[in-house]
């Protein structure tokens, strides 16, 4: 099945968007930088505006850049895997992570069920928290891996199993003034520009957030500039606000900042399937977990 090229062009736009990286969307798609710049350019063309603010330092979302990701994101995660199935995808478990527990987590638990007696084959996907929502209910998906704030409800119709609880630290610039603090809390933060995602990936993770905020006696501003932990430490790098950071990001050293522990707020890593998963995939899971 030939694929046709304008979702090669919104894949490489969605891949940038999330990445705010031309380089590192590229390593993602196992494109080069210069064939993702020109599905880029062409959406443009296509579009008859830019998508992304570029500088020799930065990449950002123009406003219609947003607006387009918004609308295409889901629904391009869902055409181009069923592209990849009508190639012959290996049948088998499909487990899809939001990025930081790509990083290290996901892989390592891969490569040990490869050995287990119940092993099927893996495919590994990127999925923000939606999409996984999106391609579990419609099978295309059997486990997602993803963040939530401790007591989110299960979403409707899907199952979670906790993986690991671990304290937050919030990403500041050297500069920041409570950038040698050994530690905060929530409130400590009140008057900051909080980074997330740019469309409602997030969603879950989000509500949780305003809801620990409220309590701790403020409403959260809320910047929706980037999606992914990476892009979002490079925004903060560049001053335009702080995030919550989890352990791989600060083990990482891919940016110069400061990470200080937020001690009265913690986040869940979840696995998210279908009820009653089968014993393969409950397998799975315990590698996971024991793993974290």
């Amino acid at each position: 099945m030939l694929m046709d090229p304008r979702l090669s062009w919104l894949t490489s736009f969605v891949a940038v968007a999330e990445e705010l990286h031309f380089g590192r969307a590229a390593d993602r798609l196992h494109l080069s930088t210069s064939a993702v710049s020109r599905h880029v350019r062409l959406l443009e063309d296509e579009f008859g505006t830019p998508l992304f603010d570029r500088t020799s330092r930065s990449v950002r979302l123009t406003p219609s850049g947003r607006a387009l990701y918004g609308e295409i994101a889901v629904p391009v995660a869902a055409l181009r895997s069923a592209f990849l199935r009508g190639d012959g995808a290996a049948a088998g478990l499909c487990v899809a992570y939001v990025s930081a527990p790509g990083e290290r987590l996901v892989p390592e638990a891969a490569a040990r069920f490869r050995t287990d007696p119940l092993a099927l084959p893996l495919r590994l996907l990127p999925a923000t928290s939606s999409e996984q929502r999106v391609g579990l209910l419609d099978g295309r998906i059997d486990v997602g891996i993803q963040w939530v704030l401790p007591g989110s409800p299960a979403p409707v119709d899907l199952e979670m199993t906790p993986i690991r609880t671990e304290s937050l630290a919030v990403a500041l610039p050297p500069s920041h003034p409570y950038a040698s603090s050994s530690a905060l809390r929530l409130a400590d933060l009140a008057g900051e520009d909080w980074l997330m995602s740019v469309d409602s990936s997030d969603l879950v993770l989000r509500q949780g957030f305003v809801a620990a905020c409220q309590r701790a006696g403020f409403l959260p501003r809320i910047r929706s500039e980037a999606n992914g932990f990476k892009a979002q430490l490079s925004l903060v790098a560049a001053g335009r606000g702080v995030c919550f950071a989890p352990s791989v990001a600060r083990e990482s050293g891919d940016f110069e900042l400061a990470f200080v522990p937020v001690h009265d707020l913690t986040v869940d890593l979840v696995a998210v399937t279908r009820p009653a998963p089968d014993r393969r995939l409950r397998r799975f899971i315990e590698l996971l977990r024991a793993i974290a």
